[in-house]
């Protein structure tokens, strides 16, 4: 498909310098489009697709005798040396060409295009092909049929070209055969992760001094930790164009999980160079995106320098002026010690829900690992993410710590805050966050990491984590669908005045308690003591101070009271959310960008529900 619709636009190049349809049908054939497959089926395909398209522009194509340099990779392994020894001749200049041909193109189907084939005298191979050609021997079918495509693949991977693109594979680490793993780690060190990134660096190679790669791929080497040093490589060279897809980008691929990008990169490295960049992540569907891409709804420009304020350098070309002014303060990684949790292995034999094992060998409350016997209570509750909710909750599970030492990662050099205060939140976030305070006494899992401070920092820390600033960051950082421990550290952190930071931590105080009034109001809470619809006080008289208890001995009115109570409650929470996030875009100084407002969607305790509530409350 590349080739041929680049076909249609050489030919207007052609016709507008004065070519006629035949002349340039040919000439494109023979000078201007070189295709790669390391499938033989589908470069027959190219291959055919090709001359159909020259065939369009010149009906005796097919006659004229001329072959598009359209090939299939093939690879060295099967040449015997008789057949090598007659070819070169016993030139030495053959010998060494070809020899390093052999060696480059040896296993050459488990590479494909990322092998790194040497500039060798093409031509003087060509002419000892032309004497054979001539020859009477034994071995000139064998020349003509396995050496001469040797030849033209390896010249077609050696050249330089003006324009590189493709749609390259993607395939993991974890994917890969042991020769293509091992030959990625020596050959491309930075971009070994992923073919496509791969591919990434060896159209680079392929390219021209000034001149342009174009690839579509995954989003992910824009923006994660693990291509942090393919992106330090690319500052080197100019970013022309980003179309960012995100998801959706083809009506064949649902989900969210594919989030691919198109972009164009020139080979230079010009100091202050302007990319432009259409941001289509939000878009819903392929017809759309591409009709707002037409349009340049969405299309804004990015400098090079930009880049260097965020740490990692992600490719965030959206981010606002005064959100990038931000990344020149501290970090929140120098406020508090934010860490990825541990991995038992086999989750299943390891953990259970709390509700599965007997209460009384569950050690709760726990400030310290040795303050618990093992023998007794065996089991610790463990944070492990769970939904999206704010404040506090998804206390879920407990891990059998007596097994610990079979575990796969027990973060043993994390002893210091085993048990510790902390805020939690799941991993995988999106571009909102959920940060939940934790009074201490949990392990934590991968899936469940945790920020850990001094009281104070931690209020200050979760009342960032919930507010509208931080998805911002992490939208810029990481927008994908995990948000990473490394990505918190990076968020900027700005300090406010003394004031503020009171205000912050009487708000974050009650939003807490909140939540947890909450959560510990029906029985998937260990701290449940009584089902609302039952119980003696309806909430603390510290949030309904005007409201007069009078027991109600029908379940009609208890549950009346239930939805009052829930519904004062989830309007405090909301007011106490926005007032947060006034006080955090203003320290931000993202009023442009952001509203304090919280939409009923975003509160994480719950409303009365009459089905729900009756249904637990049986």
């Amino acid at each position: 498909h590349i080739l041929v619709y680049a076909f249609d636009v050489l030919m207007q190049i052609y016709e507008a310098s004065g070519y006629s349809q035949r002349d340039a049908a040919q000439s494109i054939l023979e000078n201007n489009l070189f295709g790669l497959d390391i499938d033989d089926r589908a470069a027959q395909l190219a291959y055919f697709a090709v001359m159909m398209k020259a065939r369009q522009y010149d009906r005796r194509i097919f006659s004229r005798g001329i072959q598009p340099h359209v090939y299939a990779i093939v690879e060295s392994n099967g040449l015997d040396s008789n057949s090598v020894e007659y070819f070169t001749n016993n030139d030495p200049q053959l010998k060494k060409d070809f020899g390093t041909l052999i060696d480059e193109l040896r296993d050459a189907k488990e590479y494909g295009s990322i092998l790194n084939i040497s500039q060798v005298d093409f031509a003087v191979l060509y002419a000892r092909v032309e004497d054979v050609r001539a020859d009477i021997s034994m071995f000139r079918e064998i020349v003509l049929n396995s050496i001469l495509p040797l030849i033209q693949v390896a010249e077609v991977m050696a050249q330089r070209y003006d324009v590189v693109v493709t749609n390259p594979p993607y395939m993991g680490s974890s994917g890969m055969g042991s020769l293509l793993n091992g030959y990625l780690k020596e050959n491309y060190p930075v971009s070994k992760g992923d073919l496509f990134a791969v591919f990434i660096e060896r159209c680079l190679t392929m390219t021209r001094t000034y001149r342009y790669s174009a690839l579509i791929t995954q989003q992910s080497w824009m923006f994660l930790s693990s291509y942090e040093k393919l992106r330090e490589k690319l500052t080197h060279t100019d970013v022309a164009t980003i179309l960012h897809l995100g998801a959706h980008a083809f009506e064949e691929l649902g989900g969210e999980v594919v989030q691919t990008v198109a972009f164009i990169l020139r080979k230079s490295n010009v100091e202050e160079y302007a990319s432009t960049c259409d941001r289509l992540v939000s878009i819903e569907n392929a017809g759309m995106k591409e009709e707002s891409f037409l349009g340049g709804k969405y299309r804004m420009v990015s400098r090079k320098s930009d880049y260097d304020l965020i740490p990692a350098k992600p490719y965030a070309y959206w981010i606002s002026p005064k959100a990038l002014e931000n990344f020149k303060s501290k970090n929140l990684g120098s406020y508090a010690e934010i860490v990825s949790g541990m991995t038992t292995g086999n989750n299943d034999v390891f953990l259970k829900a709390w509700t599965e094992v007997d209460v009384t060998k569950i050690a709760f409350g726990k400030t310290d690992v040795s303050q618990i016997n093992l023998s007794k209570t065996k089991w610790i509750p463990y944070h492990k993410g769970g939904e999206m909710r704010k404040w506090y909750g998804n206390h879920e599970f407990v891990v059998n710590w007596s097994r610990s030492g079979e575990f796969n990662r027990a973060k043993t050099t994390m002893t210091h805050v085993y048990l510790k205060p902390c805020i939690t939140w799941s991993d995988i976030s999106g571009n909102s966050f959920a940060g939940r305070y934790c009074f201490g006494g949990f392990m934590f899992d991968v899936k469940g990491s945790c920020a850990f401070a001094p009281e104070d920092r931690l209020r200050f820390l979760i009342g960032i984590f919930n507010s509208k600033v931080t998805p911002v960051y992490i939208e810029a950082l990481n927008p994908t669908t995990t948000t990473q421990v490394g990505d918190l550290k990076r968020i900027p952190l700005i300090i406010p005045d003394t004031n503020s930071l009171n205000q912050i931590s009487t708000t974050v105080e009650e939003c807490i308690e909140i939540s947890k009034s909450e959560w510990d109001s029906f029985e998937f809470s260990w701290d449940f003591v009584r089902h609302p619809l039952v119980s003696n006080q309806q909430y603390t008289s510290k949030y309904h101070p005007k409201e007069s208890f009078s027991p109600e001995h029908y379940l009609a009115d208890a549950y009346q009271m239930w939805a009052v109570t829930s519904e004062r409650r989830f309007q405090q929470l909301q007011a106490n959310e926005e007032k947060l996030n006034h006080i955090f875009i203003d320290i931000y100084g993202l009023h442009d960008e952001l509203t304090p407002k919280v939409e009923d969607g975003e509160v994480t305790v719950r409303k009365a529900d009459l089905g729900r509530d009756i249904r637990s409350f049986i």
